[in-house]
C-alpha cells in the first residue's frame, strides 16, 4: 500500500540524508514532539509529518543512509500505510516491533546517529544510548535539528492571542494555586520547579491561549518558586496590553529559557523536575550549570487532574448542552438520504454547526472523526475534502468528536447504524456495549489505577475473540487538552492511582478492517461511591457517566445483556431523555423520546 512513488518526500529525505552526510552523521533520531512534549503540534513542529508525509499523533522516525522507518501504534496502522511511501520507510507497528529493536538490527558499530535533545526524554535518551553502545556506534545530541535545516518553508512558531480564564470557570484564583504548587515545592526540600507541560502552566496561570490547533493552550515555559513566585517564559507578542498579571509572575523572552536554567543551577538553588515530562536537553543544561535537578514527579499534573467543584459542575452542565448538540445531530442523520448526495464531511460540518450555537463553545477539541464503513476501522481517521466517502446504506457511521467549551472539554463517541444493520454489526456492538457498562458500573477502592481496570472493558470481547489496539480511557483536561494525564485506563502504562475528580473516558472498540468500526464513548468523572457494600471496610470509589447522548438502539441485541445490563441502559437513557428534554424543541424531544425508548421496544434484527 502507501503512496507509490512520492517524489515530494523522496527528495527531502535525500536531502536529508546528505546533509546528516556533510554533518558527519549516519542517521537521525526523529520523534514526533516538540520541547513541551506536545502531542498536538503547531505546523512548526510537524517534523515527521514534514519528511514522511504521516499526520498521526504518535510516531518515530528513524532515518539511516540506506533505509529509513515510520513507528506509530496500533490507532494508525491502516493510516500509515496510506498516507507514507513505503518505499522509502518501512511501517512499523511501535509495540510490536519498537524502534529501538530496530536500530539495534541496523545500527552498524561506528555509525553516528544523531537526535534533538529537546525532543526526548531522559529515559527515551539512556534507551536509546543503550541500543547505540551495544552495536558499538555513538549517540551525538545536535545543535539545530537537521530536519529545520532542510525545511525552507518552515512555518514560524505561532503567536495565539492570550486570555484570562476567568475565576467562574477556573473555580480557584491563580495566585492560590501557584501557593499550594510551591508549598508542594517546598515539600520536595527544592527552591524551584521546571514546567515544560503547555496545560500545567496554562492551568497554574489560569490563562489560555491559541497556539496549537484543537487545544487552548500556549506555548511557553514556567520556572515556579518554592513562595509562589514564578518566572513566565513566553513571547511578549501574544500578551494583549489589557493583560493584568499577578506581581509575583515576570515575563521573560521564550527563547532565554534554556539559558535561564543554567544560571539557575550555577546560583545554588535546588532545581525539580519531572524527568518524564522536561525533555533531556533542559536537564542538559540544570547538569551543565552544576547542579543535576532533583527528579521528582511534577504535583502540578496531578493537581490539574483532580477537578475542583466549580470545574466538576461545569462540566456536567457542557455536557449537557453538548449532549443537546449532539442529538440535534443525531436527528439530523436520521433523516437524511443515503444515496451518496452526502459524504462524511457533510456529517462533520452539520456538528459542528449545532455546536456552535452554544455562546460558551470555542471550537472543536480535535479533528472530529466521521468514518464511515471501511473508515470507521481507522481508529484516528481524519476525514477530507478530497477522500469523503459517500453515506451509503447497510453500514455504519462512527463519529468521534468533542467540544472545547469555556467550562469543560468534551469527548464522545457514538456508531450510528445506516440503513439495516447485520447481526454481526449488532453483536458486535453490543459485546462493545457490554464492556463499556461493565467499567461504568465498576467499583473500586481507594489506590486502585486504569490499568487494574482496564481488562473490564475488554472481558466480552475476549470471550468472543476479539480486542483493540488502543487504550480504554484517556485523562481529559477542562477547557485544556482533550488527552491529559497522568490517569488513564489502558494495558500498560496506567499505574497512577484513580482519585476524586478526575474525569476520564471509557471508550471500548471494536475494528473489522475493510468493513466497519464500533466505538462507544462517554466521558465519567471518579467520584466517592455514596454507600459501602454491606460489611466493607474499605472506602470505595465509582464512576458517574458524564456524557449525554443515545445509544443506536437499533445495533444492540437484548438478548446479549444480561438484566443489570439491560438496566443500565434503560436508566441512561432515561437520563439522557430528562436532562436534554427541556434543551431541545417538541420535534428533538419527540425523536429523542424514541431514541431512549426502553429495549423491550428496540428493533432492527438483521
Amino acid at each position: 500500500m502507501g503512496t507509490a512513488g512520492d517524489p515530494i518526500h523522496a527528495e527531502r529525505l535525500t536531502r536529508l540524508r546528505r546533509l546528516l552526510g556533510e554533518s558527519g552523521l549516519d542517521g537521525l533520531w526523529l520523534p514526533r514532539t516538540d520541547p513541551h512534549g506536545s502531542e498536538y503540534l503547531p505546523p512548526h513542529e510537524e517534523r515527521v509529518a514534514w519528511l514522511s508525509g504521516f499526520t498521526g499523533s504518535a510516531a518515530v522516525v528513524i532515518v539511516l543512509a540506506d533505509r529509513a522507518a515510520v513507528f506509530t501504534d496500533g490507532r494508525y496502522t491502516l493510516q500509515v500505510r496510506t498516507e507514507v511511501d513505503e518505499r522509502l520507510f518501512e511501517t512499523c507497528h511501535i509495540g510490536r516491533d519498537p524502534p529501538a529493536s530496530w536500530l539495534a538490527r541496523h545500527l552498524q558499530p561506528g555509525q553516528r546517529l544523531g537526535y534533538d535533545p529537546y525532543l526526548v526524554t531522559k529515559a527515551e535518551r539512556e534507551r536509546i544510548e543503550r541500543v547505540c553502545r551495544r552495536r558499538g556506534a555513538d549517540l551525538v545530541a545536535v545543535e539545530a535539528n537537521p530536519v529545520d535545516r532542510i525545511w525552507d518553508d518552515r512555518p514560524p512558531p505561532p503567536l495565539g492571542r492570550v486570555r484570562v480564564h476567568e475565576l467562574a470557570y477556573a473555580g480557584r484564583p491563580a495566585h492560590e494555586k501557584r501557593r499550594d504548587m510551591g508549598r508542594a515545592v517546598a515539600e520536595l526540600d527544592a527552591d524551584w520547579l521546571v514546567l515544560t507541560a503547555t496545560d500545567a502552566i496554562c492551568w497554574l496561570l489560569n490563562l489560555r491561549g491559541a497556539d496549537i490547533p484543537f487545544n487552548p493552550v500556549i506555548l511557553s515555559f514556567a520556572l515556579l518558586h518554592r513562595s509562589g513566585r514564578c518566572r513566565w517564559f513566553v513571547d511578549r507578542r501574544k500578551l494583549p496590553a489589557d493583560l493584568e498579571l499577578d506581581g509575583e509572575v515576570s515575563v521573560e523572552p521564550y527563547e532565554t529559557f534554556a539559558a535561564a536554567l543554567e544560571e539557575l543551577a550555577r546560583g545554588g538553588g535546588t532545581v525539580v523536575a519531572d524527568p518524564k515530562l522536561v525533555r533531556a536537553g533542559f536537564l542538559d543544561r540544570l547538569t551543565a550549570g552544576g547542579r543535576p535537578p532533583l527528579e521528582e514527579d511534577d504535583p502540578v499534573v496531578l493537581a490539574k487532574a483532580r477537578k475542583n467543584p466549580v470545574e466538576v459542575e461545569g462540566a456536567r452542565r457542557a455536557h449537557r448542552r453538548d449532549g443537546a448538540a449532539v442529538v440535534r445531530f443525531l436527528r439530523w442523520l436520521d433523516g437524511i438520504p443515503l444515496d451518496g448526495s452526502l459524504t462524511e464531511m457533510d456529517v462533520v460540518r452539520r456538528l459542528e454547526e449545532e455546536r456552535r450555537q452554544d455562546p460558551l463553545y470555542r471550537g472543536p477539541a480535535f479533528d472530529t472523526i466521521a468514518g464511515h464503513g471501511p473508515d470507521g476501522a481507522i481508529v484516528h481517521y481524519r476525514v477530507t475534502e478530497e477522500g469523503a466517502r459517500p453515506l451509503t446504506p447497510d453500514t455504519l457511521l462512527l463519529v468521534d468528536s468533542g467540544g472545547q467549551y469555556l467550562d469543560a472539554t468534551t469527548d464522545i463517541t457514538r456508531t450510528v447504524a445506516l440503513g439495516r444493520p447485520t447481526r454481526a454489526m449488532r453483536e458486535h456492538f453490543t459485546r462493545v456495549l457490554k464492556g463499556h457498562i461493565a467499567l461504568a458500573t465498576v467499583r473500586f477502592p481507594e489506590g486502585t489505577s486504569g490499568g487494574q481496570l482496564d481488562s473490564l472493558a475488554r472481558l466480552a470481547l475476549w470471550q468472543a475473540g476479539l480486542d483493540y489496539d488502543h487504550g480504554t480511557g484517556h485523562g481529559v483536561g477542562s477547557y485544556l487538552c482533550v488527552h491529559e494525564g497522568p490517569q488513564r485506563i489502558a494495558k500498560t502504562g496506567s499505574s497512577v492511582a484513580l482519585e476524586p475528580g478526575m474525569i476520564l473516558s471509557n471508550e471500548p472498540g471494536c475494528y473489522r478492517a475493510g468493513a466497519y468500526g464500533i466505538r462507544i464513548e462517554n466521558l465519567v468523572l471518579v467520584r466517592r461511591a455514596a454507600e459501602a457494600p454491606e460489611g466493607g471496610d474499605r472506602p470505595l470509589l465509582e464512576f458517574e457517566t458524564l456524557t449525554l447522548a443515545p445509544l443506536d438502539r437499533r445495533l444492540i441485541l437484548p438478548e446479549l445483556l444480561d438484566g443489570r445490563e439491560r438496566a443500565w441502559v434503560d436508566a441512561y437513557h432515561a437520563r439522557v431523555r430528562d436532562g436534554l428534554a427541556p434543551l431541545l424543541d417538541a420535534d428533538h424531544r419527540h425523536w429523542l423520546a424514541a431514541a431512549c425508548a426502553p429495549l423491550e421496544e428496540a428493533s432492527g434484527e438483521a
